[in-house]
């Protein structure tokens, strides 16, 4: 149970459904782990859930101000990075016609945008052969009818990750890049948008 042992790692999205479940195993296994959320209630609860052993950090991870200081605070607390998930993101079910201006930029910035600019922000302090992990969906192929904004913004990551892997700076670190792609799994996530989850 130590195949992480002292190992840093950082999680947005990490107060809840797979971010929490993540930073619980990498805890397990010996990691210090740090969580990002929006919401300080949240976060309390998941630093409860996790008996405290986790740094939870109260940050908006879809603006590159709010990413900045994520990448501070954990550049003072532990130095570097050895594991990078990139886990923050929503989902809703607007209509395609009735999709305006503000939600369209709202879901770009908190699936894409704050994932590229984490990934950028937080590259001079990953370690050699840290590992970076993107949540991507199985919507980036199958398409999500109903919500097709969330469909675009995870083809994106899916490609943005494929392409990191081939990064010539990237690579020249032995720094790992994997893209996660799952399908329907019961988070509060899913069970605000689909209420038959529950």
């Amino acid at each position: 149970m130590d195949r992480l042992k002292n190992k840093i790692a950082l999680i947005t999205g990490g107060s809840s459904g797979i971010g929490l479940a993540t930073a619980k195993l990498m805890i397990a296994e010996g990691a210090k782990v740090a969580i990002v959320g929006r919401g300080a209630q949240k976060l309390e609860a998941a630093a409860k859930q996790l008996n405290g052993n986790v740094l939870t950090i109260s940050a908006d991870a879809a603006s590159v101000a709010g990413i900045e200081t994520i990448v501070e605070i954990i550049a003072a607390a532990y130095g570097h990075i050895d594991i990078l998930f990139a886990n923050a993101g929503m989902s809703e079910w607007p209509p395609v016609l009735e999709t305006d201006e503000h939600f369209f930029d709202e879901i770009i910035d908190i699936n894409v945008k704050g994932v590229f600019f984490l990934f950028t922000k937080a590259f001079p302090l990953l370690a050699d052969h840290a590992s970076v992990i993107l949540t991507s969906s199985v919507a980036h192929s199958k398409g999500r009818p109903g919500d097709p904004l969330y469909s675009m913004t995870k083809a994106a990551v899916r490609s943005f990750g494929r392409t990191l892997a081939l990064d010539e700076e990237v690579l020249a670190r032995k720094i790992r890049v994997n893209t996660l792609s799952p399908g329907t799994i019961q988070t509060p996530l899913t069970k605000q948008d689909s209420p038959e989850m529950e």
